[in-house]
Protein backbone atom coordinates (compact mmCIF):
# COMPACT_ATOMS: atom_id res chain seq x y z
CA UNK A 1 0.00 0.00 0.00
CA UNK A 2 0.95 3.38 -0.81
CA UNK A 3 2.57 5.26 2.20
CA UNK A 4 0.15 8.28 1.29
CA UNK A 5 -3.14 8.32 2.78
CA UNK A 6 -4.75 11.59 2.50
CA UNK A 7 -6.42 14.19 5.03
CA UNK A 8 -10.27 13.55 3.91
CA UNK A 9 -13.34 15.20 4.63
CA UNK A 10 -16.93 12.34 4.35
CA UNK A 11 -17.88 13.50 1.01
CA UNK A 12 -17.67 11.96 -2.37
CA UNK A 13 -14.51 13.51 -3.77
CA UNK A 14 -12.24 11.22 -5.66
CA UNK A 15 -8.35 12.38 -4.98
CA UNK A 16 -6.27 9.98 -4.14
CA UNK A 17 -4.95 9.33 -0.40
CA UNK A 18 -1.88 11.49 1.32
CA UNK A 19 -0.23 11.48 4.59
CA UNK A 20 -1.23 12.78 7.88
CA UNK A 21 1.08 15.70 6.94
CA UNK A 22 -0.48 16.49 3.55
CA UNK A 23 -2.93 19.15 2.80
CA UNK A 24 -6.54 18.59 2.97
CA UNK A 25 -8.36 16.86 0.22
CA UNK A 26 -10.31 20.21 -1.25
CA UNK A 27 -6.93 21.62 -1.19
CA UNK A 28 -5.87 22.01 -4.92
CA UNK A 29 -2.96 20.46 -6.44
CA UNK A 30 -1.03 23.85 -7.44
CA UNK A 31 -1.06 24.71 -3.41
CA UNK A 32 0.04 21.81 -2.20
CA UNK A 33 2.47 20.85 -4.43
CA UNK A 34 5.80 20.69 -2.56
CA UNK A 35 4.10 21.51 0.94
CA UNK A 36 3.91 19.32 3.43
CA UNK A 37 2.77 19.83 7.13
CA UNK A 38 4.04 18.21 10.00
CA UNK A 39 1.79 16.75 12.18
CA UNK A 40 2.52 19.58 15.10
CA UNK A 41 1.11 21.87 12.29
CA UNK A 42 -1.87 20.09 11.40
CA UNK A 43 -2.63 20.78 15.69
CA UNK A 44 -1.74 24.30 14.74
CA UNK A 45 -3.56 24.52 11.62
CA UNK A 46 -6.74 23.47 13.33
CA UNK A 47 -6.11 25.52 16.95
CA UNK A 48 -8.32 28.57 15.14
CA UNK A 49 -11.79 26.14 15.37
CA UNK A 50 -13.76 26.99 18.78
CA UNK A 51 -14.00 23.42 19.67
CA UNK A 52 -9.78 23.44 20.14
CA UNK A 53 -9.21 26.11 22.44
CA UNK A 54 -6.70 28.02 23.24
CA UNK A 55 -8.35 28.60 26.69
CA UNK A 56 -6.90 26.45 29.59
CA UNK A 57 -10.60 25.44 30.32
CA UNK A 58 -12.22 23.04 28.03
CA UNK A 59 -15.79 23.97 26.78
CA UNK A 60 -18.29 23.00 29.99
CA UNK A 61 -21.07 20.23 28.85
CA UNK A 62 -24.37 22.12 28.32
CA UNK A 63 -26.74 21.13 31.46
CA UNK A 64 -29.87 21.44 29.95
CA UNK A 65 -31.49 18.15 30.03
CA UNK A 66 -33.15 16.86 26.95
CA UNK A 67 -37.01 15.62 26.86
CA UNK A 68 -35.95 13.45 23.93
CA UNK A 69 -35.35 10.11 25.13
CA UNK A 70 -34.56 8.16 21.25
CA UNK A 71 -35.10 4.68 22.56
CA UNK A 72 -38.49 4.01 23.48
CA UNK A 73 -37.97 1.04 25.88
CA UNK A 74 -41.08 -1.40 26.77
CA UNK A 75 -42.89 -1.10 29.62
CA UNK A 76 -41.78 -4.90 30.53
CA UNK A 77 -38.46 -5.56 30.86
CA UNK A 78 -37.23 -8.25 28.76
CA UNK A 79 -35.94 -11.88 30.24
CA UNK A 80 -32.31 -11.76 30.78
CA UNK A 81 -30.52 -13.80 27.44
CA UNK A 82 -27.19 -15.18 27.50
CA UNK A 83 -24.77 -13.21 27.02
CA UNK A 84 -21.98 -13.78 24.23
CA UNK A 85 -18.56 -14.10 26.42
CA UNK A 86 -16.90 -11.75 23.97
CA UNK A 87 -19.97 -9.20 24.31
CA UNK A 88 -17.99 -5.39 25.65
CA UNK A 89 -21.35 -3.88 27.32
CA UNK A 90 -20.04 -5.32 30.61
CA UNK A 91 -21.04 -2.73 33.42
CA UNK A 92 -17.72 -2.32 35.67
CA UNK A 93 -17.27 -6.34 35.58
CA UNK A 94 -21.01 -7.12 35.11
CA UNK A 95 -23.42 -6.67 32.40
CA UNK A 96 -25.15 -3.34 31.72
CA UNK A 97 -28.21 -2.16 33.16
CA UNK A 98 -30.47 -1.93 29.81
CA UNK A 99 -30.60 -4.37 26.93
CA UNK A 100 -31.86 -3.54 23.39
CA UNK A 101 -34.02 -5.47 21.07
CA UNK A 102 -32.89 -5.53 17.64
CA UNK A 103 -35.64 -3.16 16.61
CA UNK A 104 -35.09 -0.66 19.47
CA UNK A 105 -30.95 -0.53 17.96
CA UNK A 106 -32.35 0.18 14.33
CA UNK A 107 -34.28 3.21 16.43
CA UNK A 108 -30.31 4.45 17.83
CA UNK A 109 -29.20 4.02 14.20
CA UNK A 110 -31.77 5.98 12.45
CA UNK A 111 -31.47 8.85 15.19
CA UNK A 112 -27.88 8.73 15.13
CA UNK A 113 -27.52 9.04 11.14
CA UNK A 114 -30.17 12.38 11.28
CA UNK A 115 -28.78 13.74 14.17
CA UNK A 116 -25.23 13.29 13.25
CA UNK A 117 -25.68 15.07 9.62
CA UNK A 118 -27.49 18.07 11.51
CA UNK A 119 -24.67 18.65 13.84
CA UNK A 120 -22.05 17.86 11.48
CA UNK A 121 -23.75 20.16 9.24
CA UNK A 122 -23.44 23.27 12.05
CA UNK A 123 -19.49 22.11 12.32
CA UNK A 124 -17.77 21.62 9.36
CA UNK A 125 -15.72 24.66 9.55
CA UNK A 126 -14.56 23.03 13.00
CA UNK A 127 -12.96 20.06 11.51
CA UNK A 128 -15.66 17.44 12.45
CA UNK A 129 -15.71 15.90 9.55
CA UNK A 130 -11.57 15.19 9.37
CA UNK A 131 -9.51 12.39 10.17
CA UNK A 132 -5.52 12.28 9.60
CA UNK A 133 -3.56 9.13 8.64
CA UNK A 134 -0.63 8.29 10.73
CA UNK A 135 1.57 5.82 10.32
CA UNK A 136 5.48 4.89 11.10
CA UNK A 137 6.77 6.85 8.20
CA UNK A 138 4.72 10.71 9.63
CA UNK A 139 4.63 9.93 13.00
CA UNK A 140 8.11 9.49 14.15
CA UNK A 141 10.21 9.09 17.34
CA UNK A 142 9.72 11.64 20.11
CA UNK A 143 12.75 13.53 21.32
CA UNK A 144 12.96 15.39 24.61
CA UNK A 145 14.60 18.45 23.03
CA UNK A 146 11.86 19.45 21.04
CA UNK A 147 10.51 22.60 21.64
CA UNK A 148 7.01 21.20 22.48
CA UNK A 149 8.44 19.32 24.96
CA UNK A 150 6.31 19.65 27.98
CA UNK A 151 8.57 17.85 30.83
CA UNK A 152 5.34 16.03 32.74
CA UNK A 153 4.64 13.84 35.23
CA UNK A 154 2.46 10.79 34.74
CA UNK A 155 0.82 8.04 37.02
CA UNK A 156 -1.14 5.87 35.32
CA UNK A 157 -4.44 4.93 36.43
CA UNK A 158 -6.49 2.31 35.93
CA UNK A 159 -10.57 2.53 36.68
CA UNK A 160 -14.00 0.67 35.27
CA UNK A 161 -16.28 2.87 33.02
CA UNK A 162 -16.72 4.31 29.64
CA UNK A 163 -14.66 5.44 27.20
CA UNK A 164 -16.15 8.89 26.65
CA UNK A 165 -17.83 9.32 29.86
CA UNK A 166 -14.18 9.41 31.50
CA UNK A 167 -13.11 11.67 28.70
CA UNK A 168 -15.71 14.06 29.77
CA UNK A 169 -15.11 13.89 33.25
CA UNK A 170 -11.51 14.34 32.82
CA UNK A 171 -12.76 17.45 29.92
CA UNK A 172 -14.58 18.86 33.11
CA UNK A 173 -12.45 18.78 35.54
CA UNK A 174 -10.05 20.92 33.10
CA UNK A 175 -6.50 21.51 33.31
CA UNK A 176 -3.91 24.96 33.44
CA UNK A 177 -1.03 22.81 31.25
CA UNK A 178 -3.45 21.38 28.23
CA UNK A 179 -5.84 23.39 25.90
CA UNK A 180 -6.74 20.30 23.81
CA UNK A 181 -9.48 17.91 24.21
CA UNK A 182 -8.99 14.82 26.19
CA UNK A 183 -7.64 12.39 23.56
CA UNK A 184 -9.20 8.79 23.32
CA UNK A 185 -8.76 5.32 21.98
CA UNK A 186 -10.67 3.97 19.59
CA UNK A 187 -10.82 -0.08 18.96
CA UNK A 188 -10.81 0.06 15.27
CA UNK A 189 -12.14 -2.24 12.61
CA UNK A 190 -9.18 -2.03 9.78
CA UNK A 191 -11.81 -2.82 7.42
CA UNK A 192 -14.67 -0.73 7.75
CA UNK A 193 -15.75 2.18 9.35
CA UNK A 194 -17.70 1.80 12.96
CA UNK A 195 -17.16 -2.01 12.69
CA UNK A 196 -20.63 -3.13 12.80
CA UNK A 197 -22.55 0.00 14.26
CA UNK A 198 -25.38 -0.08 10.86
CA UNK A 199 -25.91 -3.87 12.35
CA UNK A 200 -26.70 -2.72 15.92
CA UNK A 201 -23.22 -4.08 16.81
CA UNK A 202 -22.52 -3.27 20.43
CA UNK A 203 -18.31 -3.51 20.53
CA UNK A 204 -16.56 -0.45 21.91
CA UNK A 205 -16.27 1.54 18.80
CA UNK A 206 -19.76 1.20 18.10
CA UNK A 207 -20.85 2.63 21.21
CA UNK A 208 -19.00 5.75 20.35
CA UNK A 209 -20.28 6.02 16.23
CA UNK A 210 -23.47 5.81 17.98
CA UNK A 211 -23.01 8.76 20.89
CA UNK A 212 -20.67 10.92 18.94
CA UNK A 213 -19.91 12.84 14.85
CA UNK A 214 -17.01 9.95 14.74
CA UNK A 215 -18.70 7.77 12.02
CA UNK A 216 -18.65 10.96 10.11
CA UNK A 217 -15.30 11.61 10.46
CA UNK A 218 -14.03 8.26 9.78
CA UNK A 219 -14.01 8.38 5.64
CA UNK A 220 -14.23 5.00 3.58
CA UNK A 221 -11.93 6.46 1.64
CA UNK A 222 -9.20 5.38 4.01
CA UNK A 223 -9.37 1.84 4.67
CA UNK A 224 -8.40 -1.38 4.75
CA UNK A 225 -5.96 0.73 7.77
CA UNK A 226 -2.60 -1.31 7.92
CA UNK A 227 -1.20 -2.81 10.60
CA UNK A 228 1.21 0.04 11.81
CA UNK A 229 -1.21 2.92 10.63
CA UNK A 230 -4.02 4.81 12.69
CA UNK A 231 -6.46 7.64 12.16
CA UNK A 232 -6.49 11.00 13.95
CA UNK A 233 -9.81 12.77 14.48
CA UNK A 234 -9.66 16.07 16.15
CA UNK A 235 -12.34 17.19 17.15
CA UNK A 236 -15.61 14.63 17.85
CA UNK A 237 -18.62 15.70 19.47
CA UNK A 238 -19.88 13.93 21.73
CA UNK A 239 -24.15 14.39 21.99
CA UNK A 240 -25.53 11.06 23.49
CA UNK A 241 -25.19 9.50 26.87
CA UNK A 242 -24.09 6.21 27.11
CA UNK A 243 -26.55 2.75 26.59
CA UNK A 244 -26.52 2.53 30.04
CA UNK A 245 -28.78 6.17 30.44
CA UNK A 246 -31.06 5.22 26.68
CA UNK A 247 -28.31 6.82 24.52
CA UNK A 248 -30.59 9.84 25.37
CA UNK A 249 -29.50 13.74 24.42
CA UNK A 250 -27.29 15.44 26.51
CA UNK A 251 -29.07 18.86 25.67
CA UNK A 252 -31.75 20.40 23.90
CA UNK A 253 -31.69 19.35 20.16
CA UNK A 254 -31.03 22.82 18.59
CA UNK A 255 -27.66 22.64 21.24
CA UNK A 256 -26.34 19.66 20.17
CA UNK A 257 -23.80 20.69 18.46
CA UNK A 258 -22.23 22.73 21.52
CA UNK A 259 -21.66 19.79 23.58
CA UNK A 260 -17.99 18.89 24.48
CA UNK A 261 -15.83 17.42 22.08
CA UNK A 262 -12.74 14.75 22.28
CA UNK A 263 -10.06 13.66 19.90
CA UNK A 264 -9.95 9.96 18.86
CA UNK A 265 -7.21 8.10 17.81
CA UNK A 266 -8.50 4.49 15.81
CA UNK A 267 -6.36 2.04 15.58
CA UNK A 268 -7.16 -1.61 15.02
CA UNK A 269 -5.75 -4.89 16.61
CA UNK A 270 -4.95 -8.01 14.50
CA UNK A 271 -7.86 -10.31 14.68
CA UNK A 272 -7.64 -13.79 16.29
CA UNK A 273 -3.68 -14.10 16.71
CA UNK A 274 -2.76 -17.27 17.41
CA UNK A 275 -1.96 -18.44 21.08
CA UNK A 276 -0.79 -21.24 23.45
CA UNK A 277 -3.07 -23.94 24.78
CA UNK A 278 -4.00 -21.83 27.20
CA UNK A 279 -4.36 -18.80 25.62
CA UNK A 280 -2.41 -16.72 27.78
CA UNK A 281 0.78 -16.16 25.44
CA UNK A 282 1.47 -14.80 21.30
CA UNK A 283 2.71 -18.28 19.69
CA UNK A 284 4.33 -15.71 17.42
CA UNK A 285 6.43 -13.31 19.31
CA UNK A 286 5.86 -11.16 15.96
CA UNK A 287 2.53 -10.54 16.79
CA UNK A 288 3.17 -9.18 20.16
CA UNK A 289 6.09 -6.62 18.39
CA UNK A 290 3.67 -5.74 16.34
CA UNK A 291 1.16 -4.84 19.35
CA UNK A 292 3.82 -3.06 20.73
CA UNK A 293 4.58 -1.03 17.66
CA UNK A 294 1.17 -0.08 17.40
CA UNK A 295 0.96 1.14 20.79
CA UNK A 296 4.21 3.14 20.07
CA UNK A 297 2.19 4.68 17.27
CA UNK A 298 -0.79 5.90 19.34
CA UNK A 299 1.10 7.42 21.95
CA UNK A 300 3.84 9.09 19.12
CA UNK A 301 0.05 10.31 17.33
CA UNK A 302 -1.37 11.53 20.33
CA UNK A 303 1.79 13.62 21.84
CA UNK A 304 2.84 15.23 18.12
CA UNK A 305 -0.58 16.56 18.57
CA UNK A 306 -0.34 18.09 21.74
CA UNK A 307 -2.62 15.67 23.69
CA UNK A 308 -1.03 15.31 27.08
CA UNK A 309 -4.87 13.44 28.48
CA UNK A 310 -5.42 10.17 27.28
CA UNK A 311 -7.92 7.49 27.62
CA UNK A 312 -6.86 3.88 26.42
CA UNK A 313 -7.93 0.68 27.06
CA UNK A 314 -7.68 -3.03 26.78
CA UNK A 315 -6.86 -3.12 22.85
CA UNK A 316 -7.36 -6.37 20.87
CA UNK A 317 -8.96 -8.00 24.50
CA UNK A 318 -12.16 -9.41 24.07
CA UNK A 319 -13.78 -10.31 20.64
CA UNK A 320 -10.36 -10.37 18.95
CA UNK A 321 -8.77 -12.90 21.65
CA UNK A 322 -5.88 -10.88 22.27
CA UNK A 323 -4.11 -12.28 25.90
CA UNK A 324 -5.32 -9.74 28.49
CA UNK A 325 -1.76 -10.16 30.28
CA UNK A 326 0.10 -10.37 27.16
CA UNK A 327 -1.28 -6.43 26.20
CA UNK A 328 -1.13 -4.72 29.46
CA UNK A 329 3.00 -6.17 29.66
CA UNK A 330 3.04 -4.70 26.42
CA UNK A 331 1.54 -1.35 27.50
CA UNK A 332 3.58 -1.26 30.14
CA UNK A 333 6.67 -2.02 28.26
CA UNK A 334 5.82 1.04 26.37
CA UNK A 335 4.89 3.23 28.43
CA UNK A 336 8.15 2.96 30.19
CA UNK A 337 10.54 3.45 27.64
CA UNK A 338 12.44 7.29 27.72
CA UNK A 339 10.72 8.17 24.91
CA UNK A 340 7.68 8.70 26.31
CA UNK A 341 8.55 10.20 29.64
CA UNK A 342 7.47 13.91 30.12
CA UNK A 343 4.84 13.85 27.32
CA UNK A 344 1.73 13.35 29.45
CA UNK A 345 0.04 14.69 32.22
CA UNK A 346 -3.06 11.67 32.72
CA UNK A 347 -2.95 8.43 31.12
CA UNK A 348 -6.38 6.51 32.06
CA UNK A 349 -7.08 2.87 31.27
CA UNK A 350 -11.11 2.60 31.17
CA UNK A 351 -11.84 -0.85 31.24
CA UNK A 352 -15.36 -2.43 31.28
CA UNK A 353 -15.32 -6.40 31.73
CA UNK A 354 -17.87 -7.87 29.83
CA UNK A 355 -19.18 -11.52 31.91
CA UNK A 356 -16.52 -14.15 31.83
CA UNK A 357 -13.89 -11.36 31.25
CA UNK A 358 -10.91 -10.21 33.64
CA UNK A 359 -8.95 -7.34 32.11
CA UNK A 360 -10.04 -5.29 34.67
CA UNK A 361 -8.39 -6.98 37.25
CA UNK A 362 -5.09 -7.87 34.76
CA UNK A 363 -4.31 -4.10 33.61
CA UNK A 364 -4.86 -2.84 37.74
CA UNK A 365 -2.93 -5.49 38.99
CA UNK A 366 0.10 -4.42 35.76
CA UNK A 367 -0.70 -0.45 35.52
CA UNK A 368 -2.43 1.07 37.88
CA UNK A 369 -0.09 3.64 39.71
CA UNK A 370 2.54 3.07 37.43
CA UNK A 371 4.87 6.22 37.22
CA UNK A 372 6.32 7.10 34.42
CA UNK A 373 8.44 9.96 36.55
Amino acid sequence: MAENKALVQSDSSAQSKQSIGSQPANQSPATSKGSRRSSGGITRMLKGMSTIHEKATPRSRHKQKSSHDPVNHPAKKPSPKKQNPDDPLGSKGGRVSKSYTRKEMLKVIEITKETMGKILSKTELEGTRFSFVANKHTVVRLKPDSVEFPDLTTVVKVVPGDTYDRALEMQDAGNASDHMPVCVLNFANAHTPGGGWLNGARAQEEQLCYRSTLIGALQPRLYPMEDLECLYSPNVIVYRKSADNGYSFMSADDKLHLNPSVSVISMAARKSPALTADKSTYIDQGQRQLMKDKMRLILRTAAVNNHRRLVLGALGCGAFRHPTQQVADCWKEVLGKVEFKGWFEQIQFVIRDGPYENNLAVFTKTLDGLNLG
